[in-house]
């Protein structure tokens, strides 16, 4: 039994996989990974705009959501 530990540096934006293996008997054996996604936080949302049509109508919003994020991002308007 053993650990291995090692760090490193993520240069650019989107997803990055890091994968640890071991070699026995000449063959390489996944052991361990990770999936790492890399980008902005969110800016906060500027020029919100909601307009609603009837009494019973679904109000409909817009907004500028600033930069790009690079990673998956889900805006909720309460």
């Amino acid at each position: 039994s053993s650990s291995v530990s090692t760090k490193f540096l993520v240069h650019t934006y989107g997803k990055h996989m890091f994968t640890c293996k071991i070699v026995c008997e000449y063959k390489k054996k996944l052991i361990c990974g990770i999936d790492i996604e890399s980008g902005n936080p969110p800016d906060e949302p500027r020029n919100v705009s909601c307009i609603q049509y009837g009494t019973d109508g679904q109000p409909t919003c817009t907004w500028d959501k600033g930069r790009l994020t690079y990673i998956s991002t889900t805006y909720v308007i309460q």
